[in-house]
């Protein structure tokens, strides 16, 4: 059985290094384009996901780690509006819209990661031709769209029980610039949004699933 430190594990390197209460997983934006909820689309179930056993990401399903990350923070909010009446109390509250994000802060500085943070050239760090010592670029310009894709939070409790959170439609965006601190380590804030999936039937499952095992897996 996997152990709470396996699934907890970024996979970034060979020392699978423990980063903590949670891990975020972003599927490929090819397998957005997979409309029907199975193991390569919107997971059937956590095993779609993660392999309980060992906690290692599907990546035949299309599901990679985002990478090291602190201060996972989900939020669900709804807005509404107040209607009033002159020289009277609010007579009518109408609901407004529903407001799905997550803010989290990436820290993992590979070219790939800031790549993918900045929102760079969706190829490989390409190699610098004709520099004088070994090395490698990645390039930015202005996005000419959104790129959509689904993305997991996975969580064990301290009971071992494993829970995930996965947004069906959401998109990655820097919120700022990297902080450099003297220690070396590098913070990018980072904003994930979920919006509703329109091409799903049911109004009620458009937006996110929650999973939780009925048993522990650690």
């Amino acid at each position: 059985m996997a152990t709470q430190g396996q699934v907890l594990q970024a996979g970034v390197d060979a020392d699978a290094f423990l980063v903590g209460p949670a891990v975020i997983l972003l599927q490929s934006a090819a397998n957005y384009d997979i409309t029907a909820v199975g193991a390569t689309a919107m997971p059937r179930w956590i095993d779609d996901i993660i392999n309980v056993s060992s906690g290692v990401a599907m990546t035949a399903n299309g599901w990679e780690y985002l990478g090291y990350t602190e201060n996972i923070n989900p939020s669900r909010n709804r807005t509404v509006v107040q209607h009033d009446s002159d020289q009277e109390a609010r007579v009518e509250t109408v609901h407004d819209t529903w407001e799905n994000t997550l803010t989290v802060t990436g820290l993992e500085t590979s070219l790939a990661k800031w790549r993918d943070y900045w929102g760079g050239k969706t190829s490989d760090p390409s190699a610098v031709a004709g520099a004088p010592t070994a090395q490698r670029k990645v390039s930015f310009g202005n996005p000419s769209s959104i790129i959509n894709r689904r993305v997991a939070i996975i969580h064990i409790d301290k009971r071992g029980l494993a829970w995930a959170i996965v947004y069906r439609k959401a998109d990655l965006r820097p919120t700022g610039g990297p902080t450099f601190a003297r220690t070396g380590r590098v913070e990018f804030p980072l904003e994930i949004t979920a919006k509703p999936d329109t091409r799903v039937t049911d109004t009620e499952d458009r937006i996110m699933r929650i999973f939780r095992t009925n048993a522990s897996i650690a």
